[in-house]
């Protein structure tokens, strides 16, 4: 899909009429110089011949023509800025969903800053550099177009002159297309930077004011928007060169066609009035001449922008059909490796619905990374992940992490997750989870506002919430991922103790404890090492 098609697609009927109403718009100001070389003619003749009795039906006529331009005006304007909205809305609505639909490791591997960058920063550019510069593009071409055709009809000469002329200040500029292209590049680039600097430095605020870092933090984040600016600067330097270049072509051109056009007065080839509707025409040319060569620069500059864009808007929702588990999940002969580093070797073992499983093993053995295919993250994998006995399906489940994202929403829209549930299933989870005491300690109940990622609640009842969420979108696998790694021992065993008391759920979790009371609770201990899964006996 290109750009264009995009557009073109979800606003076929908008953009035909926004169209037509940006021709009538330019072909009223076309008229607007016929109009005067007509009145200035008349006008002329009046004077000649003392007869009064037109100047009433040309003030009608005038009246009447300027209402008309009044509205075509008024409603090519609008048309224009709605086209622009809708466009806008459903371009950010689709970046948004791509960057959520895209494939996990791409995701992964993607900064988090640069899809800022693009929602927030580079959305605005490509707004005013690609889709207002396109209805100027297509203004300025059936401008130059309307007049020339005009001119023709007042002095084939003239026009030829004219269109020969504005080849002057068209091509000039498209010189700077290539150093257009790479400043704004660099400006994308220095943005990124810039923002994840500032993310990185919001996000370790505790980091930095524990080891007094401020001071350093603040002279990265500056250097960064030193380079950030200056490239704008270089951006907006080019921009003032190519507008220069072609504006200076341009007067020399407009002065050469007036001195033109009052030489052939002088001969009698052309009257007084068409002398103005020259002069009218002939800047309807050669202006939109200007401007189309910066305006197309400036179009071709966000070439960068519009990759970053496609490469959104084309990523598929198609994925591997969801499957709930409902008698076992299989691990069989699964190989993974990231790039070049093997992780994951001939892998096998079968997780029977209901029951609760750990794995244990050494830190960077592949324990985690064994949940993420499970989940679906990774699909570059060997082997198979068999769910109920059938390949190329994805686990419905729930993953709870060492770390527990909240919403900066209440704890209803955090467990819900906006979703259609009744209080009496949210209650129900609230209770399974363990939160109930929690919540009925709050005096807003449910409707607690957790504050940016949870902060007002411990870690052990983050814990408790992501449950909570797990449960009620009755998730029937739940993928524990050292869940309870930075709780202390008490909250510890509390979580546990929740987890393994889930009746009718599936269990692996991922533990770097070893206590033999917890771990005798689970059903099956499995050990990862050397890339391999292996029952651990029971010496618990």
């Amino acid at each position: 899909m290109t750009m264009r098609g995009y557009i073109f697609q979800k606003n076929k009927l908008l953009t035909t009429v926004m169209v037509v109403m940006t021709v009538l718009h330019t072909a009223a100001q076309a008229m607007v110089a016929l109009m005067i070389s007509w009145i200035i003619d008349t006008i002329n003749e009046i004077i000649f011949t003392g007869d009064t009795s037109p100047i009433a039906s040309i003030a009608i006529l005038c009246v009447v023509f300027a209402v008309f331009v009044g509205i075509v005006v008024f409603s090519s304007m609008y048309l224009q800025g709605l086209w622009i909205k809708k466009i806008m809305l459903k371009l950010k609505n689709s970046l948004f969903h791509g960057m959520l639909h895209q494939p996990m490791d791409t995701y992964q591997n993607c900064n988090s800053a640069v899809n800022l960058t693009l929602l927030t920063q580079s959305v605005g550019t490509f707004e005013e550099n690609y889709l207002k510069n396109s209805i100027k593009i297509f203004e300025s071409a059936f401008s130059i177009v309307m007049a020339v055709v005009l001119l023709f009809t007042i002095n084939p000469m003239v026009a030829i002159i004219s269109i020969v002329s504005m080849c002057i200040p068209t091509l000039l500029p498209q010189l700077f297309g290539k150093k257009m292209a790479h400043c704004q590049e660099t400006v994308v680039k220095k943005t990124t930077d810039y923002t994840g600097k500032v993310k990185d430095a919001l996000t370790g605020y505790e980091v930095l004011k524990t080891y007094h870092a401020e001071l350093q933090n603040e002279a990265i984040c500056q250097d960064q928007a030193d380079a950030m600016e200056s490239s704008k600067l270089k951006m907006t330097a080019t921009n003032a060169m190519v507008y220069s270049v072609a504006n200076f072509s341009s007067v020399i051109v407009q002065l050469f066609i007036m001195l033109l056009a009052g030489i052939f007065a002088v001969r009698g080839l052309i009257s007084l009035g068409n002398i103005l509707a020259v002069v009218n025409l002939t800047s309807m040319v050669v202006s939109p001449a200007f401007e189309i060569s910066g305006q197309i620069t400036q179009l071709k500059s966000t070439q960068p922008i519009v990759n970053q864009m496609l490469t959104l808007l084309n990523i598929s929702d198609a994925s591997a059909p969801m499957s709930e588990v409902k008698r076992s999940l299989v691990l069989d002969n699964v190989t993974f490796s990231y790039s070049d580093t093997p992780v994951l070797a001939h892998a096998s073992a079968q997780f029977e619905q209901g029951k609760k499983y750990a794995i244990i093993g050494k830190s960077g053995s592949g324990k985690s990374t064994l949940l993420k295919l499970l989940a679906g993250y990774y699909n570059d994998f060997d082997g198979n992940i068999l769910v109920d006995g059938q390949a190329d399906m994805q686990c419905d489940c729930a993953v709870i992490h060492q770390n527990v994202f909240l919403f900066d929403d209440t704890i209803r829209n955090n467990i819900t997750l906006h979703g259609d549930y009744t209080d009496a299933q949210v209650q129900e989870a609230v209770y399974a989870a363990g939160l109930d005491e929690v919540v009925a300690d709050l005096p807003e109940g449910l409707e607690t506002n957790v504050s940016e990622n949870g902060a007002r609640f411990s870690g052990g009842e983050r814990q408790r919430i992501a449950i909570a969420r797990a449960l009620l979108h009755r998730k029937s696998l739940l993928l524990v991922d050292e869940a309870t790694s930075a709780l202390d021992a008490e909250n510890a065993a509390k979580i546990e103790d929740s987890i393994l008391s889930l009746k009718g759920i599936t269990c692996i979790a991922v533990t770097h404890k070893s206590d033999p009371k917890i771990l005798a609770r689970y059903d099956q201990v499995l050990r990862m090492e050397n890339g391999m899964l292996s029952p651990e006996r029971k010496i618990f």
